[in-house]
């Protein structure tokens, strides 16, 4: 194991980053039918496990972040982590209280993906690394959650992509979850979402220096994966909030120009992260990523919502957002009647935010009104 100790931020309330890069060298089997012979998961922790392990939360990022969840790994970083309002002392996950592991996931760029080395050939895996699932995500995150001493977390919580997770984690291993904070997330990925990142991947793959995947050797096909990540605002960012932040503002407040380059404010953010010089993401990670949110389908996988959810024994929190239209409330809702019908103890908030979907990034301190009494709760049994 490699451990880097990270610096206390100089923000107010920040807590201690420990990031850390470990290996397991007992192979791993995967839905497909595939094994992989080992792997590596980079995460981060917060805060101190207490003795008996029993006060882990394990955050589960969305899709393009990863486990940089919180503070600054140096003094040099420009910003922290990407859920950083949302961690550290006195925030919704009280590092005083909690030790908040974030792990990032197989295929997820910090970890064994498909630029890590095939042990077979010697050279970068690019696309003949295995296809992974949200399932065999789970089962690595298990291994690194046995590694750390901890038996049973007592919290894990994600939005997206990441709640997709922790549902994967109550259904899993229910015997390793107390309690579950699901946010933004349905029981399966409607074909609407799929159809949107088969866009984002035409967009990856028509970049000239793609090379099906193998571009490790030379220069990576950083334009497309530009134009997928700009494409993929509207995912997030609804048109409420759009109007809001920029409204028909134009660049500078000048009159119109009349001209084809950037005319409007909007246009100007999203020139802003086309042009980014480093994207934060490996293209062959974020297509392996989408595939797994893809591929999630509870009823599919198991026959039905109901058996899928039969396991479940987590005390549940639905989070959900009204104007979410990738993963509506009513598709939330189904997953909580069902657990409500079984006996297992669930609650569903819906929430108002002009951001839709990217809700619980942005505006945290309403999602801790839900989150904090919540794990509070538990805390008390």
């Amino acid at each position: 194991m490699t451990e880097v100790d990270g610096m206390t931020d100089s923000h107010r309330g920040a807590p201690l980053v420990r990031a850390t890069n470990t290996r397991f060298d007992t192979p791993l089997e995967l839905t497909s039918g595939r094994v992989l012979p080992g792997f590596g998961l980079s995460y981060e922790t917060y805060g101190r496990l207490d003795q008996d392990g029993a006060n882990a939360v394990l955050v589960c990022h969305s899709l393009t972040k990863g486990a940089h969840a919180a503070g600054r790994r140096t003094a040099k970083d420009a910003r922290p982590g990407w859920w950083d309002a949302a961690i550290g002392p006195g925030r919704m996950l009280d590092t005083d209280r909690y030790f908040v592991i974030c792990s990032d996931v197989l295929a997820g760029g910090e970890s064994t993906g498909p630029a890590s080395t095939d042990p077979a050939t010697g050279r970068p895996y690019g696309a003949a690394f295995p296809v992974v699932t949200i399932e065999d995500m789970v089962n690595a995150q298990r291994r690194l959650m046995e590694r750390l001493g901890v038996a049973q977390l007592h919290a894990v919580i994600g939005g997206c992509f990441g709640g997709q997770q922790a549902l994967q984690w109550a259904i899993s291993h229910p015997d390793a979850v107390r309690s579950a904070v699901v946010i933004g997330t349905g029981p399966d990925t409607s074909a609407h979402t799929i159809a949107i990142f088969s866009v984002l991947r035409h967009l990856i793959r028509s970049d000239p220096h793609f090379n099906d995947g193998d571009y490790y050797a030379g220069p990576r096909p950083v334009r497309g994966l530009a134009s997928a990540l700009v494409a993929a605002v509207p995912l997030w960012m609804s048109r409420d909030a759009m109007g809001q932040r920029f409204a028909r503002r134009t660049v500078g407040g000048q009159s119109p120009r009349y001209t084809l380059r950037a005319e409007f404010a909007v246009e100007a953010f999203l020139d802003n992260i086309a042009n980014q010089p480093r994207p934060a993401i490996d293209p062959n990670a974020l297509l392996y990523l989408m595939r797994a949110e893809e591929y999630f389908d509870l009823p599919g996988r198991y026959g039905s919502l109901g058996t899928a959810l039969k396991p479940v024994t987590a005390r549940t929190l639905f989070v959900s957002y009204r104007s979410d239209w990738r993963y509506p409330p009513e598709e939330t809702d189904l997953m909580h009647q069902v657990l409500l019908r079984q006996g297992t103890s669930s609650r569903h908030a819906v929430l108002d935010s002009a951001l839709g979907h990217g809700g619980f990034l942005y505006e945290v301190e309403a999602l801790a009104h839900e989150v904090t009494p919540f794990l509070a709760e538990e805390d008390a049994l």
